[in-house]
């Protein structure tokens, strides 16, 4: 214990050695001759040419870089219509199951390839080509689609969905 208040106290005097005010004075002197010896030349004038930046872009004569390539062909007047969800199958993929009319009004149940029921009524867009239903009477619903054949013309294409019999069915 003794030996370590031994070491403890000559650590202090060392350290209060190296603190005296005679060797800061005399780092001072030393750097004041080191600023006076080295003086700043100064910067020969800069010339009154202005230097060129590079490449300037021209706009004239040239399309806007941030305009799309392709022009969507939207009018302002009409609304994009979305796809729905009976516009993904094929006309002769839907069955119907039921029809009921409220208020005058016809409606048609269909069934989609995967089991879900849709409500359908005239004007009904559906199928891939978008067929629209024309009319539903008691015992069936009739498709109008119009598709391109292979002359490219567009010619419709009638698709009629029966309701099933009874005992016929089975």
């Amino acid at each position: 214990m003794r030996a370590f208040a031994v070491l403890i106290s000559l650590a202090f005097m060392l350290s209060a050695y190296g603190c005296s005010k005679e060797e800061a004075k005399q780092k001072a002197k030393g750097a004041a001759t080191v600023k006076k010896e080295a003086q700043i030349q100064p910067l020969p004038p800069e010339s009154a040419k202005p230097e060129e930046l590079g490449y300037t872009y021209d706009p004239r004569g040239r399309r806007d870089p941030f305009t799309p390539l392709i022009a969507v062909g939207l009018d302002k007047g009409k609304k994009a219509r979305t796809a729905g969800t009976l516009e993904g199958y094929d006309i002769n993929d839907f069955t119907l199951a039921a029809i009921a009319e409220k208020k005058g009004v016809r409606y048609g149940l269909i069934l989609s390839p995967d089991n879900k029921s849709y409500t359908v009524k005239e004007g009904t867009v559906l199928g891939l080509y978008k067929g629209t239903v024309k009319k539903i009477t008691n015992d069936k619903v009739i498709i109008i689609e119009y598709s391109i054949d292979y002359t490219g013309k567009t010619r419709p294409r009638e698709v009629v969905l029966e309701l099933r019999k009874g005992k016929e069915a089975e």
